[in-house]
């Protein structure tokens, strides 16, 4: 394929920014001829049979010799276990066919022959490049997604346009926002193309502030899951230019190796225990991430992602009910006559409503609070809690909803706590949890006042009941709309 004279004269100008990397040189790697074109093929000395396979695609003009100084792949290969290719395009401009299949029909050589020599695993190939190599990436997903079970174009959107892949595919695209061939303004629109051939989730889950060892500025979007569990992942690089960077291997390595072609991510899964009397990573922790947690979509429309350690529900299409947009946890064990306490943290982009239920996961969806509770958010962070006894039948597969389908927005949740309390509290009661100093009332069971409590903060109100002498029971703390059950014994 012809390039325009312009787009020549600018790669040619920002390549020559750049220089070698330390490390090894290409003079460390094999170099072998596949079909009569040179590869240069590098093997840790301790690598193990059925290892994965990386290929690295220089870019147009370009040679291995140059893709290898600025990336060297080999530094992780020697830690990781795996064998790097990189290839040299067939024409006298060393590009690459970004439009047929001569090129594609050449990778799946070179793999046939890696698994010869080297015995690598031919389901764990992945596939990267810079510039029109990552041009070539992209071609590939149409031609050989077969052969590849992940990649990784750098800089490189495909002047060609998106095509359709042969299968949903997991994606990592590295670009920098100062890129003056392949301009960063092309990126979002292309990869939306493969989003939405793969069904992702419409927002991202946004890492601000990503570690890349040459870029302070440098934000990680992911969607997914999308199709058959992949994910599709975009690291922008702020005022980064066009050039290949040994900055970005591990972060593509990381990505690339949770791939296998016999399943869509050989990670380890996460078992979320079933039966238990607590709420499964309740924290949104940044390794479970939103594990446990799923999204309901019934006459609403909305998403579920993680931002910043938070659940955010972001409702686009409201319903006529509020758990028509919920966010579930089930598998939770209620045992008849126990009672309990469950509290979280809440709060919108508006100020709006959040329902909250404890029930049956399935019909008729037994509401085990007598109904679902409603409470207030503002656009802070509050802390929130439901009190109840269940009265019901034990359920050893109940659930906790939040449900969001009233208005559109966004509602971020965070530490979701189920627990145990002593005594019977009969109906539920949601309370606001208060953090302050307060003069709180203290009550007992039957509604006769105690005592008060002057500037004491709730969080002490159990040491102070403690040291009062008060009979053993259960006894109400109560401010305005707050009121909590504490036990003395």
């Amino acid at each position: 394929m012809k390039f325009p004279l312009l787009l020549l004269v600018a790669a040619s100008f920002s390549f020559a920014q750049w220089g070698g990397g330390g490390g090894k040189s290409l003079n460390d790697y094999k170099k072998e001829s596949v079909s009569g074109r040179d590869i240069h093929v590098y093997a840790p000395s301790n690598l193990a049979p059925k290892s994965p396979l990386l290929i690295s695609c220089h870019g147009m003009d370009q040679d291995p010799n140059y893709q290898q100084s600025n990336t060297h792949w080999e530094a992780v290969a020697d830690t990781a276990g795996f064998v790097v290719v990189y290839p040299r395009g067939g024409t006298g401009m060393s590009t690459w066919d970004i439009s047929g299949d001569k090129d594609t029909k050449w990778v799946v050589q070179i793999i046939e022959q890696m698994v010869k020599e080297y015995d690598i695993d031919p389901k764990r190939v992945y596939l990267s490049g810079f510039s029109m190599g990552g041009m070539f990436t992209y071609h590939a997903m149409s031609k050989i997604a077969d052969k590849i079970a992940a990649f990784a174009p750098t800089s490189g959107t495909n002047v060609m346009g998106a095509s359709k892949a042969m299968r949903p595919v997991p994606i990592i695209h590295p670009h920098g926002t100062n890129d003056d061939v392949l301009n960063y303004s092309q990126v979002e629109g292309f990869l939306k193309n493969y989003r939405d051939q793969f069904h992702c989730p419409s927002q991202a889950e946004v890492q601000n502030n990503y570690p890349n060892s040459e870029n302070s500025g440098a934000t990680m979007y992911t969607w997914g899951p999308c199709d058959e569990g992949v994910y599709i992942k975009h690291l922008k690089l702020e005022g980064r230019g066009h050039s290949p960077s040994k900055a970005d291997v591990s972060d593509i390595w990381n990505f690339v190796k949770q791939y296998s072609l016999d399943g869509a991510s050989i990670t380890p899964s996460i078992e979320v225990p079933t039966n238990r009397d607590s709420v499964f990573n309740g924290s949104f922790s940044d390794s479970l991430k939103l594990a446990g947690w799923t999204l309901n979509n019934h006459s609403g429309e909305g998403s579920l992602k993680l931002t910043d350690g938070k659940a955010e529900i972001n409702v686009t299409k409201t319903g006529t009910n509020a758990y028509d947009v919920q966010m579930i946890q089930n598998g939770v064990h209620y045992e008849k006559g126990q009672s309990y306490k469950v509290t979280f943290d809440a709060y919108a982009s508006v100020a709006r409503t959040l329902e909250v239920n404890i029930e049956k996961d399935t019909d008729p969806w037994t509401s085990y609070l007598g109904e679902a509770k409603t409470f207030d958010l503002g656009t802070e962070k509050t802390s929130f809690e439901i009190l109840f006894t269940m009265n019901e039948a034990t359920d050893e597969n109940g659930r906790v909803s939040f449900n969001a389908g009233l208005a559109t927005g966004s509602v971020f949740i965070d530490n979701v706590v189920l627990s145990k309390v002593e005594g019977t509290l009969g109906l539920a009661k949601n309370v606001r949890v208060l953090t302050g100093e307060r003069t709180l009332s203290v009550y007992d069971m039957n509604g006769a006042f105690i005592c008060n409590l002057k500037g004491v903060r709730v969080n002490d109100v159990q040491s102070k009941l403690n040291s009062m002498k008060l009979e053993k029971g259960l006894y109400v703390v109560k401010n305005g709309s707050f009121s909590r059950i504490y036990s003395v014994k």
